[in-house]
């Protein structure tokens, strides 16, 4: 397995210097001393390498190749979470594009995956942790109606809540019986749907309209909120969270805003700016939040349309009711102009998918317990 490791003193930091003395890559550091380190591994080849999930009850992560419509299948350590094994099968035609992913609760240790041509949902066996066994189709769903283009999808007890790329459509469908379906219009182009943790409201981000669909399912009612100009553009990411739904602004193809907002039960939104100098204009894709509950973020700033900004991971911390930020911790990968795409937080580790270098990226911190854009000292 390839990697590459990038230890403190080659992050976008302006600390002075390491507390520790850097030696060879590999170099254990000394136990109790804060760090904060970078690895980069490897994937197959592949032209477009996007989405992740871990499996549940096994040291495994798949990854969605859209551009040959493979499933990566990366086998971790169960106790550092490192890489130790990782090989890609193909599912489906080559020109499938595979794409969504989700884990299953409804059948445990399978995955819910997408074919955005091929115009259907896939249910999957990952087939165990051993890399070469290569996964299973075990159901197909066709989309039904005008339906047309799978990106996303999400398991909610009996429904499956699909973002329709192509056709501009947010599909909710019963995997139980796929005749019960229901199609809701949306605008150019919805890309991420989620269900709002205090509302129970569906909603969908859509990137290229600057909007948010807002679902009450109950009466199949559908309205639009509009994502200010002041704050930014281009909503992506869209992920149920601590106190509400959380949305990230990607920006436009000239710079980012460096936004990201909070949607709470009655749908107003919350707009909070990174402060950073490195993040202040980034563009955001997607956002997440640790298994572990403490009052913090995960923010991936890509390149994905704007070479002028960076593809950096942002750890934000909040006050305990989540209404003020109150320390960001800045990360830039080492390969720029990668696209980074999504984020995994794992127990002790975080994982970056990396668009255009088949590369799965991994941040690890231990104690890490300063600032990444810390005041100028005096000059020399």
């Amino acid at each position: 397995m390839d990697r590459r490791a990038f230890h403190r003193s080659l992050l976008l930091t302006t600390v002075a210097a390491p507390l520790v003395t850097a030696g060879p890559a590999h170099a254990r550091p000394a136990r109790g001393v804060p760090r904060r380190t970078v690895v980069e591994w490897g994937l197959p080849l592949a032209e477009q390498t996007h989405e992740l999930v871990k499996v549940p009850g096994l040291p495994l992560v798949v990854v969605s190749q859209m551009s040959n419509s493979h499933l990566v299948k990366v086998r971790l350590d169960p106790t550092g979470e490192q890489v130790v094994a990782a090989r890609a099968h193909p599912l489906g035609e080559v020109d499938d594009m595979l794409h969504g992913l989700a884990v299953s609760q409804r059948y445990p240790g399978l995955v819910w995956a997408t074919h955005q041509t091929g115009n259907r949902l896939l249910l999957v066996d990952p087939n165990g942790p051993d890399v070469d066994a290569p996964p299973r189709v075990v159901r197909t769903i066709g989309i039904p109606g005008d339906g047309v283009g799978p990106h996303y999808v999400g398991e909610y007890g009996d429904e499956l809540w699909v973002s329709l790329k192509v056709s501009n459509h947010v599909l909710s469908i019963d995997h139980t019986d796929p005749s019960r379906f229901q199609l809701y219009a949306a605008r150019p182009n919805p890309i991420f749907v989620a269900r709002h943790p205090e509302s129970g409201e569906f909603y969908a981000s859509q990137d290229d309209s600057s909007q948010i669909l807002r679902i009450l399912p109950g009466t199949h009612l559908a309205t639009q909120l509009d994502v200010p100009q002041d704050a930014g553009r281009t909503p992506v990411g869209l992920v149920a969270g601590p106190t509400g739904l959380w949305v990230a602004l990607l920006g436009t193809t000239e710079h980012g805003t460096g936004t990201f907002g909070r949607i709470d039960a009655e749908g107003r939104t919350t707009w909070f700016k990174l402060v950073s100098s490195e993040v202040a204009d980034a563009g955001l894709l997607h956002i997440a939040f640790d298994p572990s509950g403490r009052p913090s973020a995960w923010l991936l700033g890509s390149t994905i349309i704007c070479d002028d900004v960076l593809d950096v991971v942002v750890r934000v911390t909040f006050d305990p009711s989540y209404t003020h930020v109150v320390g960001e911790e800045v990360t830039v990968l080492p390969t720029q102009h990668c696209k980074a795409h999504r984020l995994l937080p794992l127990a002790r580790s975080l994982m970056v998918t990396e668009l255009t270098s088949s590369t799965l990226a991994q941040l690890s911190t231990e104690s890490w317990d300063r600032p990444t854009d810390p005041a100028p000292g005096d000059p020399s």
